[in-house]
């Protein structure tokens, strides 16, 4: 066989160019990727931090917070630590299964970025994959917050209401109404994670539409030289 191949519209390439990639990355491509990376490693190290508090029992909500001066702060850092250990100590099992599927997932995302800037091919459907796991990662944390952990929040109040006592016991002011605490309880174990959820839903769609969409499959699948976003 000769050292060119006959394409099917009749043009000469070398051998094995259909295999590989253009030179110049789109920056669609590259922006997605860095988001991946940034996703991936955050993914990364909470999973560990989550496993490691599962493994141990330790508290991250009794850590020292030097230069910390102002209670209501206190309160919302230690809150939103001792909420989510209140939760993974009610539900174990949930909780370590959730980890280590973020703790994959972001494996996934490594995978998928690195492939991006390595030129691999497998890039695209990396990315795909990990679009459609991060896509069940987070419905499934979504319907967990409302199923489960919702019907939770009074249970967990005292633990808010004990840190928001001893926060406020230190500067010397008067604590927060209870009202104000279930509220801070309510938004802090529901309503933030259903913000992240959301977003992550959203960079999931984002991740399809690209990678899985036609862009997606002009540059990795018809070799098209594209330089915009």
């Amino acid at each position: 066989m000769s050292a060119n191949q006959g394409s099917r519209d009749g043009t000469k390439r070398p051998s094995g160019e259909a295999s590989r990639l253009p030179t110049r990355r789109p920056r669609w491509v590259t922006v997605l990727a860095m988001l991946m990376l940034l996703a991936g490693a955050r993914l990364f190290l909470g999973s560990l931090t989550d496993l490691r508090r599962l493994a141990t029992g330790r508290s991250m909500a009794d850590v020292r917070m030097d230069g910390l001066a102002d209670a209501n702060q206190e309160v919302l850092i230690r809150g939103q630590l001792a909420l989510e250990e209140a939760v993974d100590r009610a539900h174990p099992i949930a909780a370590g299964v959730q980890a280590a599927i973020r703790l994959v997932l972001a494996l996934v995302f490594f995978f998928a970025v690195a492939a991006v800037f390595s030129g691999d091919p497998r890039a695209r459907r990396a990315s795909v994959f990990a679009a459609w796991a991060g896509m069940a990662l987070h419905v499934g944390s979504g319907a967990f917050l409302l199923m489960v952990v919702r019907k939770g929040v009074a249970d967990a109040l005292p633990v808010l209401q004990q840190i928001a006592a001893k926060a406020h016991a230190r500067t010397g002011d008067a604590p927060p109404a209870p009202a104000d605490l279930a509220q801070l309880a309510s938004t802090l174990m529901i309503q933030v994670p259903l913000l992240t959820t959301a977003l992550g839903v959203l960079f999931s769609v984002l991740l399809l539409v690209t990678f899985g969409g036609r862009r997606g499959r002009l540059f990795y699948n018809g070799g098209v030289k594209a330089d915009h976003g």
